[in-house]
């Protein structure tokens, strides 16, 4: 089953959220990818919560008071994201139906590395962006699941790698400007899910204590050019 049709199953939609973000420290996890991402982006002008899922992130968005817009390709998720208030659409990531230049900040979470190629997924996002926007995305620099795709019925296959490298050069052979990254986790952000939260904020102490190219987790920010 491709990712597509797999997200699109009503019952993977369902429990999207309660099986990566329960509990304690599954809502530590939840609460550091998003502090993450809304750091990374600006806090004025209008956003596209590119796959925007559940619309945790969009939510937040929103929260703070600016323009977000949603777009998935499954029609459960938009459902979920629209259900927040978030005005959302139901179209391919990578060929949205958005006008070119519409968006000052474009974000795309636990998508990217569903993908081996980046080029298509950054070359829309830069499409839809104005000049001086700012993308934001992460990425996986290892993971067993990029080897052997285990709970494929659960999870939906395998996860792809993208060394820094390749997406620094794939960032650049478009035209854009790596302003920052933020490394994170020292594994699966579901492994802390299922720990004690005290043994969760263990992990995140620890995660200090290494060098940044252990961590298994990269978030980018990209900048357009003016």
């Amino acid at each position: 089953m491709d990712k597509r049709t797999f997200y699109s199953q009503h019952e993977v939609s369902a429990t999207y959220d309660a099986q990566r973000f329960g509990g304690r420290s599954g809502a530590r996890v939840n609460e550091r990818e998003i502090a993450i991402a809304l750091g990374m982006l600006p806090p004025t002008g209008r956003v596209l919560d590119l796959a925007c899922g559940t619309g945790r992130l969009s939510a937040a968005i929103a929260g703070r008071g600016q323009p977000v817009v949603g777009l998935d390709y499954s029609p459960t998720m938009a459902a979920l994201t629209d259900s927040l208030g978030v005005p959302t659409a139901i179209g391919d990531a990578f060929s949205t139906p958005f006008p070119s230049g519409t968006f000052q900040a474009v974000v795309s979470l636990r998508f990217a590395f569903h993908y081996a190629d980046l080029t298509a997924l950054l070359k829309e996002m830069r499409r839809v962006a104005a000049p001086g926007a700012t993308l934001v995305f992460d990425t996986y620099s290892w993971s067993p699941r990029a080897l052997v795709p285990f709970g494929a019925g659960r999870w939906g296959g395998k996860v792809e790698l993208h060394a820094p490298g390749t997406v620094a050069a794939a960032a650049e052979r478009l035209g854009l400007q790596v302003s920052r990254r933020k490394p994170c986790f020292l594994f699966s952000p579901y492994l802390y899910r299922l720990v004690p939260l005290r043994v969760e904020q263990a992990f995140e102490r620890a995660e200090r204590c290494v060098p940044p190219t252990l961590l298994c987790r990269v978030f980018w920010q990209l900048s357009v050019p003016r």
